[in-house]
């Protein structure tokens, strides 16, 4: 058995939880970027009637455990380290009749044309897991209820990337743009560019009868959430409370993902990197 299976069995083993070693998180952590931790507590989620669509009420506050997020969405570079290891099905390239990583210019543009299997896979590989729509709201929204990620004036094209016609390369912007548009949490791209996965089954009615902490979703259902609008998406997809969907398997230019990981008690912040 490798020396890495042998420690990872060993802390499963050694009872009470601890902060994990720089050496334990390089185990853990396939391919490390840039996050930022969302510190525990109660934010705002949904609408008050009139405000929003009806899935999205009621509006109330949920608290949610500490949590860590990537604050870009995967790119395209990224996603090519975990296709490279893993002997993993590439996505179309949705930009020219070459290989997937062969193409110029994409490597800082986010992934699209991935279905949710393939976000939650590469999630797992990286040593992490999907956000929970709760925790993608949250992080979106901060804990004031604001309506865009960036607070409560409309989108610019300073702010997001939205409302596009298709137009190849030039459609997306690279993860690290639009910093005018980061939530208050400093977080990119939470509006626009591409729609985003999460964990969650949707149902319309969840927010009715969800739990008031940590809620993770029906336990099943036929479509996943999307979160965050795309580039082709009108301003009022890119609310932060705004909800989309679609099945698993779907897969278009416009949709792409990002993501979480729990804190482990006494570890201070995940490890980092260029994005």
């Amino acid at each position: 058995m490798k020396m890495w299976s042998l420690l990872i069995i060993a802390l499963l083993l050694s009872g009470a939880p601890r902060a994990a070693t720089a050496a334990e998180e390089a185990l853990i952590e396939k391919d490390p970027v840039e996050m930022v931790i969302i510190p525990a507590g109660p934010f705002i989620r949904g609408s008050a009637p009139g405000e929003g669509r009806l899935d999205e009420q009621p509006r109330r506050k949920v608290y949610l455990n500490a949590f860590a997020i990537d604050k870009y969405e995967v790119s395209n570079a990224h996603y090519m380290k975990f296709l490279d290891e893993t002997l993993h099905k590439p996505p179309l390239n949705v930009f020219a009749e070459r290989p997937f990583n062969k193409e110029e210019g994409i490597a800082d543009l986010p992934v699209v044309q991935v279905t949710w299997h393939d976000a939650v896979d590469y999630c797992f590989w990286a040593g992490k897991r999907l956000p929970t729509e709760a925790e993608w709201e949250k992080a979106a929204r901060g804990t004031d209820g604001r309506l865009y990620p960036w607070g409560e004036g409309s989108p610019t094209a300073q702010r997001a990337n939205f409302e596009k016609d298709w137009d190849g390369k030039k459609t997306f912007v690279e993860v690290t743009a639009l910093p005018e548009g980061q939530s208050s949490f400093g977080i990119f791209n939470l509006a626009g560019n591409v729609r985003e996965w999460v964990q969650d089954w949707y149902d319309s009615e969840y927010y009715s009868n969800s739990p008031d902490k940590n809620p993770k979703g029906p336990d099943n259902g036929i479509l996943k959430v999307l979160r965050g609008g795309s580039w082709r998406s009108f301003d009022t997809d890119l609310r932060a409370n705004s909800r989309g969907k679609g099945g698993f398997a779907l897969k278009t230019h416009g949709i792409g993902f990002r993501c979480a990981r729990d804190i482990v008690p006494g570890h201070t912040a995940p490890p980092s990197s260029a994005p």
